[in-house]
């Protein structure tokens, strides 16, 4: 009786000891996430074309918008396909970073691998508006309309369109010219919606709460440019028609 009363204590108190162990791991685990997330936020922020203090939280969660912003500036590569042009050549001012020009512009000796590289000049006053052509498909803008939703999407539509690729701005919005670009299809397809598909919730919504928050904008290049070979005043040629500008170089450097 005594012996299964030892052993009943020691597995009891052993429960407790590994309970307890647990339960700091899982604390510690959670930390060191959040720990994550802070400093994802925090090169989100670092690495915007749209400085921290240009964007508009209305509410949101700061570190919810850093996080969108990595994901979109650092991983994405949202700005590659809606940003156009995506950089303004070194010391034009019309730019995010005078100082900086095309990351591409360089060679792989100049590039830094230690150190944060340093912020390209990036287009910022067409950030994320649009205009790049895909043969006869144009990429949207995606900043915020005069409501304040990016592309004209709640929350719950942006999500279903990175989930879906179902194209709701056009079922939203039919009468918009740009819907009227390409041929009919099912599904998105330029937009890499099957990748973004794969995240969770919170990401998709992190990037939504990035779109929110810069500033609004308009795409150098609209439908009636157009898109070279297809459409537009660009229809019979093999380059876009779009007027050359400080903030809108055409033809436009490397993307």
């Amino acid at each position: 009786m005594k012996r299964s009363l030892s052993i009943a204590l020691a597995l009891l108190l052993s429960f407790v000891i590994n309970g307890r162990v647990y339960a700091a791991a899982s604390a510690d685990s959670a930390d060191s996430e959040a720990g994550d997330e802070d400093s994802l936020a925090n090169q989100g922020f670092a690495i915007s074309p749209i400085p921290k203090a240009d964007l508009k939280f209305s509410g949101e969660n700061q570190k919810r918008v850093g996080l969108g912003s990595f994901i979109v500036n650092a991983i994405g590569d949202c700005s590659g396909c809606h940003s156009f042009p995506e950089f303004l050549r070194k010391g034009v001012t019309a730019g995010s970073n005078p100082a900086a020009g095309d990351p591409f512009e360089g060679l792989p000796s100049s590039e830094a691998t230690t150190q944060q590289p340093v912020v390209a000049n990036f287009n910022a006053s067409h950030y994320l508006a649009g205009g790049q052509c895909f043969g006869p498909f144009m990429a949207r803008n995606l900043t915020p309309d005069a409501n304040g939703l990016p592309q004209g999407l709640t929350e719950a539509e942006f999500v279903k369109v990175m989930r879906t690729g179902q194209d709701i701005s056009c079922e939203k919005s039919p009468s918009d010219a740009i819907c009227d670009l390409g041929p009919d299809t099912p599904v998105l397809q330029v937009m890499p919606w099957p990748t973004y598909h794969n995240m969770m919730d919170h990401q998709l919504k992190s990037i939504y709460a990035y779109l929110s928050a810069i500033p609004p904008a308009n795409a150098c290049n609209t439908v009636d440019d157009g898109c070279p070979g297809f459409s537009g005043a660009a229809a019979h040629s093999a380059t876009y028609a779009y007027p050359n500008t400080a903030d809108c170089p055409n033809p436009a450097p490397p993307q």
